[in-house]
C-alpha cells in the first residue's frame, strides 16, 4: 500500500481554472472527474491520500467517491490563510482571532480530519532565495495552532523560507509542507520535535526534467531551487528527520497517481535508498495522515478481495 501525503483533488495538473469550472458546473460531471482521480490512485496501489484543501467545497463529494473507491481520504475541508496573502486556491481567508475561532468551529462541525494553514507564500521563479511573505503574526499563528491542538487536530503547514519554517516549528506544526530554503538548524529542530517534513520535489522536478515551455526563461532558477531542496532532503534523511512522500499532485505538471512515483524518483535521486524510501513512505505516511495500521490493512484487504 502506498500513501500520498500531499495532493490537491480539486486540481488536475494542467489548467486549474478550467478544471475547477468543470467541477462546479455539474454534479454528475464533477463526480465522474473525482472518480477518475481516485481510480488513478487505486490502480497504482495508492490507497491513502491527504488533501491540501480547496476553496470550492469539494470535500463532501471527494469523501463519498473515495469511500466508494476504497481509498482512505483525509481532508482539512478547506485550508486557512491570512487575508491578503497566499492561499486563495486552498481555502478561506481569516483576518483575526475571531475569524480563526469561527473557522475552527465550522471545520469541527464539518468533521475536518486535520487543519491546513498557509503560513507563507510560494517561491519566486524569477529570483533565487525569494518566497512570499508570512501573513500571520506570531501571536495569531500560535493562537491557531493552540486552538487546533486543543480540539485534537493536527496542523499541516504550507511554509517556505528559514524564517517561516522556524516560526512553524516554534508554534508546534505537526507537518511542514514544502519547506523550501529551510536551514540546517531547522532540520535539527524537526528531528528533535519529531515533526514530519513533506518536501514535495515533484512540482519543480517535473518542470526541470520535462523541459516545460511555460517556465522556459525561469528554468535556471527553478533547477537551482530544486537542487538545493534535494540537498536538504539528503541531509534531513541522514540526520533522522521524518520525511513523508507527498507529490503535491494537481500542481502544474504533477498528475494524480503518477505524481507519487515522480516524487519517489526524485527522493531517490536526492540520496534516499529505495529500501529506506519504501519504509519511510509507509511509516511516515501513516503518521502524517493519522491512519492506524489496522485501517491500512483493512484497505489493502478490500482491494485484494475485489481483485
Amino acid at each position: 500500500m502506498f500513501i500520498d501525503a500531499h495532493v490537491h483533488i480539486s486540481l488536475n495538473g494542467d489548467d486549474a481554472k478550467n478544471y475547477r469550472e468543470k467541477l462546479l458546473e455539474d454534479y454528475s460531471v464533477a463526480r465522474s472527474l473525482v472518480q477518475k482521480t481516485f481510480r488513478a490512485y487505486r490502480e497504482r496501489g495508492i490507497l491513502a491520500v491527504r488533501d491540501g484543501g480547496d476553496c470550492i467545497g469539494l470535500y463532501e463529494l471527494a469523501r463519498s467517491v473515495a469511500r466508494d473507491e476504497g481509498i482512505i481520504y483525509k481532508t482539512p475541508v478547506y485550508g486557512l490563510y491570512k487575508k491578503g496573502y497566499y492561499g486563495k486556491l486552498i481555502g478561506q481567508p481569516v483576518q483575526d482571532k475571531g475569524d480563526i475561532r469561527w473557522c475552527m468551529e465550522d471545520l469541527l462541525e464539518k468533521k475536518a480530519d486535520f487543519i491546513k494553514v498557509a503560513l507563507s507564500g510560494m517561491m519566486s521563479f524569477d529570483e533565487y532565495g525569494v518566497a512570499g511573505d508570512i501573513g500571520f503574526s506570531r501571536e495569531e499563528f500560535q493562537y491557531l495552532m493552540d486552538l487546533a491542538h486543543h480540539y485534537g487536530l493536527k496542523v499541516m503547514v504550507h511554509v517556505n523560507t528559514a524564517q517561516g519554517v522556524d516560526m512553524a516549528l516554534d508554534c508546534g506544526a505537526d507537518t511542514i509542507e514544502h519547506g523550501y530554503y529551510l536551514s540546517a538548524e531547522a532540520l535539527h529542530r524537526m528531528k528533535e520535535t519529531n515533526t514530519i517534513w513533506v518536501p514535495t520535489l515533484a512540482p519543480l522536478g517535473n518542470l526541470v526534467y520535462t523541459m516545460d515551455e511555460r517556465y522556459k526563461t525561469e528554468r535556471k532558477v527553478i533547477r537551482k531551487i530544486f537542487e538545493n531542496q534535494c540537498e536538504k532532503v539528503y541531509e534531513a534523511h541522514h540526520m533522522g528527520v521524518k520525511i513523508a512522500v507527498g507529490s503535491d499532485a494537481g500542481a502544474y505538471k504533477v498528475y494524480h497517481g503518477s505524481g507519487f512515483f515522480d516524487e519517489l524518483i526524485y527522493l531517490n535521486k536526492a540520496g534516499i535508498r529505495k529500501r529506506d524510501l519504501m519504509k519511510l513512505a509507509y511509516d511516515n505516511g501513516l503518521e502524517a495522515l493519522g491512519i492506524k495500521p489496522e485501517e491500512a490493512l483493512s484497505a489493502e484487504a478490500l482491494v485484494v478481495e475485489e481483485s
